[in-house]
């Protein structure tokens, strides 16, 4: 079942099927609430959400957004494709472009419509840009037993870099009774992008073990060696080569709670962040907003400039369908 709340600022729409209590907002095509059970049956929220709903507007930490048409940093905010260069704003350390800058899809008030099944609800945004670029796109939630599936399509007018993720802040605990350090957390990959002090891609695949989580670890033990680093925390681009989509490129679990929640992808990449920026917004369940309260498992396409082998590649031509997913499936960890 579903229903539509409309306010002053954005419309949200609360759907309700078993398992799962999710909200979406047409701003940023977003999702607003996502509540799961913990292993006795209660529901609890399970993503960050700011306590005043007027700050989510223009929020500098992309709260639960789609973000696109470019995830990730650019250096010195160009863009180049075979006809064209872009000079993207610098809106990251006065010196490049993160998630898009001025283009960024967070920022859009994006039309929907909703399809209910009998097993499922769709919620479809569309939006249109017609600045810089020209191009459409769909973002389609489809809300099932348990599970959140994300299927992204785009077509251009002009041939350009399209990286489109979600940016969901996690935390398993339920109603933020604790922070994430303690979640449990396993990447089906161990290789890793060796990034500049900008955060930014050397085209180099590198395999550390303080950035190891093929095998199930606390988040604390890698946070921990990190705690003098000026990134505060893991903000890192993991590559999974040969993916098969139906393996999971992440696996995280809370050990009070027993709530876990596998991510799916038809992409080569994932940003594992850690909620090291925090906008001094406070967020429902506290009054104040410390960080590391969060995760992010951004799945996306190859990050500019990374010219690998068999790697995904972000350029998309006119003549080309843009179409990719990302599912987020929650259960009880039982071992």
């Amino acid at each position: 079942m579903y229903k539509i709340e409309k306010n002053e600022l954005f419309t949200i729409i609360h759907v309700e099927l078993e398992g799962i209590k999710i909200s979406f907002s047409d701003y940023g095509a977003s999702i607003y609430a996502l509540q799961t059970k913990d292993v006795f049956g209660k529901y609890e929220d399970i993503i960050l959400q700011y306590k005043n709903i007027k700050d989510n507007i223009k929020n500098s930490i992309y709260l639960n957004a789609t973000i696109g048409p470019i995830a990730g940093r650019i250096k010195n905010g160009v863009i180049k494709t075979k006809d064209k260069t872009y000079n993207l704003d610098k809106n990251f350390a006065n010196k490049h472009t993160l998630h898009s800058g001025q283009l960024a899809l967070s920022y859009k008030t994006f039309d929907f419509k909703i399809l209910e099944s009998s097993n499922y609800i769709d919620v479809l945004f569309t939006y249109h840009e017609e600045s810089l670029i020209n191009y459409f796109i769909s973002v389609k939630y489809r809300v099932t037993k348990n599970q959140v599936q994300i299927k992204y399509t785009i077509e251009t007018e002009n041939n350009f870099v399209f990286n489109i993720t979600n940016h969901a802040y996690f935390n398993l605990s339920g109603n933020l009774k604790n922070n994430i350090k303690n979640h449990m957390v396993k990447l089906n990959t161990k290789k890793r992008h060796l990034l500049n002090n900008d955060l930014i891609s050397k085209n180099k695949i590198v395999e550390e073990d303080i950035f190891d989580f093929s095998d199930f670890k606390p988040i604390h033990n890698t946070l921990n060696k990190l705690e003098n680093n000026p990134i505060g925390g893991i903000d890192d681009i993991f590559f999974f080569p040969n993916h098969n989509t139906s393996t999971p490129m992440a696996i995280v679990y809370d050990p009070i709670s027993k709530r876990m929640m596998e991510v799916y992808s038809s992409y080569d990449h994932l940003v594992f962040y850690t909620h090291n920026n925090t906008d001094n917004k406070p967020l429902k369940h506290l009054d104040n907003h410390p960080r590391h309260y969060a995760l992010c498992f951004e799945c996306e396409k190859s990050p500019c400039g990374f010219t690998f082998p068999d790697a995904s590649n972000p350029e998309l031509t006119k003549a080309k369908k843009y179409s990719e997913f990302i599912i987020f499936k929650f259960g009880i960890y039982n071992n």
